[in-house]
């Protein structure tokens, strides 16, 4: 199944004629048979809808898309995520993971729904959170609105003494040879020192490991976690480019558990989520001022046709009865327009002809969909 994903959906629906089945799986549960209960009544229902809507088509060329893994319980069940897209023509197939809850939904149509595929992706934050003590380390991982712990290997700087080993200089016999019969003593200020040093040494051996094992093979984001004070000094020897510049999470996370650490992430998600959603405000009003908007659904359609569209907004929940004619026409009245969002169709023809696709809210914007042009 994952060499299927690897094709990106742009390139998918630029190569691809429909019509298209588009099945939305939830993977509420990994018990492989029960998913592989739920696939084929989805696609059951498919091919009973084609054969109402599409009596030309030929099923087989979509069974067969539709078979092989997907139809494979141990396949179904090692599939991660809250759910799972496929799109499928006469020839081809995109599958992708979700990583948040979706309907169970099969539908089949001129133009593959892709509006929940987008959101979904829209909606992605990952990331890794390194929860630092002053001795020892945990590494976790964001993906969707979840955090997972990583499972550290034996060479990994979990705790200071493995770090360091014979090159910690805290933590011993706390005195010092002045002469025969003669001890002195370190004083309280002269071990903090000490273990100061240690706990930087420490640090830049964690700095340079989360670097070279996660954050750079995989381009994911670091978000620090801890007191204050091993927060900043962490920050001050890191060299990892990954590292946030802002995002931390101020916490004693010493007695928290996965759920509670996971709440916790919940501020740095919403914070990731309305950035993203005010970087695209800012791109409209950017583009209002310099003649790149359109908000008149004709002049919309004219642009996603040639190729003009850099960005498409779209209003969460929004819905326009009607499709696009394959000469870029708008059908209002046949029953394949009443069942079909236009919106739908103007994202597909977005995304294969280059452009990008967002979601907003519906509190921040008014029109159901806008366009930022390229030009």
């Amino acid at each position: 199944m994952p060499t299927q994903t690897e094709q990106t959906l742009q390139q998918f629906l630029a190569a691809a004629d429909g019509p298209f089945v588009t099945l939305y799986l939830p993977l509420t549960t990994h018990d492989g048979d029960k998913l592989r209960l739920k696939m084929r009544h989805l696609t059951d229902h498919a091919k009973q809808v084609m054969a109402e809507t599409w009596p030309d088509a030929d099923w087989a060329a979509y069974a067969d898309q539709l078979g092989g893994d997907l139809a494979d319980p141990a396949q179904l069940a090692r599939l991660d995520g809250e759910g799972l897209c496929v799109i499928v023509d006469a020839e081809a197939r995109y599958t992708r993971t979700l990583a948040f809850p979706v309907q169970e939904t099969a539908m089949v149509t001129a133009l593959p729904q892709v509006l929940p595929l987008i959101l979904d992706v829209r909606r992605q934050f990952e990331f890794d959170l390194l929860v630092l003590s002053t001795d020892r380390i945990s590494l976790y991982r964001n993906a969707g609105g979840h955090l997972t712990e990583i499972e550290l290997p034996d060479n990994a700087p979990v705790t200071l003494e493995e770090a360091l080993g014979t090159e910690l200089r805290g933590g011993g016999i706390n005195s010092v040879s002045r002469g025969s019969g003669h001890v002195g003593y370190h004083g309280h200020n002269e071990k903090a020192a000490v273990a100061e040093v240690d706990r930087r040494r420490y640090y830049q051996a964690v700095d340079s490991y989360i670097a070279d094992h996660y954050s750079k093979p995989f381009s994911r984001r670091l978000i620090p976690a801890g007191l204050t004070q091993n927060l900043a000094v962490f920050r001050q020897i890191s060299k990892n480019p990954h590292l946030s510049g802002s995002m931390q999470l101020e916490l004693n996370a010493g007695d928290m558990s996965l759920q509670e650490l996971d709440a916790a992430c919940d501020p740095l998600r919403a914070e990731h989520r309305l950035r993203r959603q005010q970087k695209v405000l800012a791109e409209i009003d950017y583009a209002r001022g310099s003649a790149r908007f359109k908000d008149d659904l004709s002049a919309i359609v004219a642009a996603v046709n040639t190729g003009a569209v850099a960005t498409l907004v779209i209003r969460q929940g929004a819905r326009i009865n009607a499709r696009l004619n394959p000469d870029f026409t708008l059908d209002r009245e046949s029953p394949r327009a009443q069942h079909n969002n236009l919106l739908n169709d103007l994202a597909d023809y977005a995304l294969a002809r280059g452009g990008e696709v967002r979601v907003l809210p519906e509190e921040m914007m008014e029109e159901p969909v806008c366009a930022v042009l390229r030009y």
